[in-house]
């Protein structure tokens, strides 16, 4: 597959892959996400198809990120140190629960961490 595809076509979805995966997504579920039919995100992202422009407002929004960002080549795009896959799962998780919940959440996962470690040695 070619990664550097050219045309604006070619950078909009090169930037949708790169954003999707960089969340560990599957097409299908950034396509849930964006209330799209899931090959329209894999057409997107092979520079088959234009997304309208209501259709990236849904992208940036899911994806975090402006939508200005949508039209830069890789060569002019800044990187971004964001989270892995995993821990941006973890992330999505926590948005929705309260402080307390958080620090009862970060707790216990501490407290698996030292058993797990422990059991390991």
């Amino acid at each position: 597959m070619n990664m550097h595809r050219t045309g604006y076509r070619g950078i909009i979805g090169n930037k949708v892959r790169q954003e999707r995966l960089r969340r560990g997504w599957s097409q299908e579920e950034l396509a849930e996400k964006t209330e799209v039919h899931p090959s329209f995100i894999g057409q997107i992202e092979r520079g088959i198809r234009s997304a309208s422009f209501q259709t990236l407002e849904r992208l940036s929004a899911v994806l975090e990120v402006r939508p200005e960002e949508f039209f830069k080549s890789p060569s002019k795009a800044k990187p971004q140190n964001k989270p892995y896959p995993v821990e941006q799962k973890l992330i999505e998780l926590l948005k929705g629960c309260s402080a307390n919940e958080r620090q009862v959440i970060y707790h216990t996962v501490k407290l698996l961490l030292r058993r797990q470690r422990k059991l390991s040695k």
